[in-house]
C-alpha cells in the first residue's frame, strides 16, 4: 500500500474531478503520479510552502466551477485546516479528503533526513482518529490500510458525494513513515 497505489486508485474513481494538494510529501506524489488531463484541474501551491491551503482552495475550485474535488492532504496539513471540513458539510461541498498519514511531517522529516542525517520535531505522536474526526463535522469518514480497504471506501464515497445533496468524505489511508519523495 504506497502513496503511487493509492493515487492511482483514487484516480480511477475521480475522472473528471477537480484535484487539489495541501503541501508536503503528499503535494509530491501527487504531482508526479495523477493523470491531470484537462488545464485548471490542479489547484495546488506549488513551491510555496503554504501548509493549510488545500481545504479552502478545494472548497473555493468546488463552488467557482461547480464540480466534485478530491483533495489529497497529509496528516500534518490535515491538521492545519480541518476546521474546513465544516463548511465543506454546511454547504454540501462535493469533497473527498484522502488523507495520506505517514504520522509525520514528512517533506520536513525527509529533509531534515538528507540535510542534518537526523530529525527534529517532525514526527507526530498524535492519535488522532480522522474516521470520528470527519464524523463529528458530519462528512463520512473511513480508514484504509490496504487496496482492497481503499477500494471499498471510494466505491462508498464516490456514491455519498455524487448525491444531489453530496455529503463531503475523508478517506485516511494509512502509509509508511519511511516513505519518501523521489527528488
Amino acid at each position: 500500500f504506497t502513496p503511487f497505489s493509492i493515487i492511482d486508485r483514487v484516480a480511477g474513481r475521480t475522472s473528471g474531478w477537480l484535484v487539489a494538494t495541501d503541501v508536503g510529501q503528499h503535494q509530491m506524489w501527487v504531482a508526479q503520479e495523477y493523470p491531470i488531463t484537462t488545464a485548471r484541474s490542479f489547484i495546488t501551491s506549488g513551491g510555496l510552502g503554504t501548509m493549510g491551503f488545500g481545504m479552502g482552495a478545494a472548497i473555493g475550485a468546488s463552488i467557482a466551477e461547480k464540480r466534485p474535488v478530491v483533495l489529497f492532504t497529509g496528516d500534518g496539513s490535515f491538521g492545519m485546516d480541518l476546521i474546513e471540513l465544516a463548511t465543506a458539510v454546511t454547504n454540501n461541498i462535493p469533497l473527498l479528503v484522502v488523507v495520506l498519514n505517514n504520522s509525520s511531517l514528512g517533506m520536513v522529516k525527509q529533509s531534515q533526513e538528507i540535510i542534518y542525517k537526523r530529525t527534529s520535531q517532525s514526527k507526530l505522536s498524535r492519535k488522532t482518529d480522522f474516521v470520528k474526526l470527519a464524523e463529528a463535522f458530519g462528512a463520512r469518514g473511513f480508514r484504509a490500510a490496504s487496496d482492497d480497504e481503499l477500494s471499498s471506501a471510494l466505491n462508498q464515497a464516490v456514491k455519498l458525494i455524487g448525491r444531489k445533496k453530496p455529503t463531503p468524505c475523508v478517506i485516511e489511508c494509512v502509509i509508511d513513515p519511511d516513505e519518501k519523495v523521489s527528488l
